[in-house]
């Protein structure tokens, strides 16, 4: 079986580990070493965009498991203001699944939100307005509201 072009090896060896573990706490020795290996490698310097999206989407994996994956919510937020369309939306896609409403890091979302409202791109004008019906809350609203209307 071929991972494909579009998952990294890395990305493929922890779905496959996770899927062939034979108890709970193989699958949680599994995230915990996974863990770790994304927290140092998200925090160093000058990730490629493309890197980034990538430990995102495993991060993403982690936390629909039930594991704490916060140390990759900032990074999530700062995605969604790549130029790349599939970058920004993994960004998008991890901010929608990471964050709640209360969420302090809403505020650093709100411009990037406004931004892309305004967008010629309707991708991303739909991933900001999907983003908009996820997590906006009373405090945020007014000034994403203008554009929208």
């Amino acid at each position: 079986m071929s991972s494909g072009s579009h998952l990294s090896k890395e990305l493929f060896d922890l779905v496959k580990a996770i899927g062939e573990s034979r108890s709970k706490q193989e699958e949680d020795k599994i995230i915990v070493k996974e863990v770790s290996v994304l927290k140092n490698k998200i925090n160093e310097k000058n990730i490629q965009p493309k890197k980034m999206k990538e430990y995102l989407i495993r991060a993403t994996y982690i936390e629909l498991l039930g594991h704490d994956a916060s140390f990759a919510y900032i990074h999530a937020v700062n995605l969604t203001q790549e130029r790349k369309i599939l970058c920004k939306r993994v960004g998008y896609m991890s901010c929608n699944l990471f964050l709640n409403q209360e969420s302090p890091l809403m505020i650093l979302l709100v411009s990037t939100i406004q931004k892309d409202l305004q967008s010629k791109s309707y991708l991303e004008v739909i991933a900001a307005l999907i983003t908009c019906c996820k997590l906006m809350n009373q405090t945020i609203v007014h000034p994403v509201l203008e554009p929208v209307t």
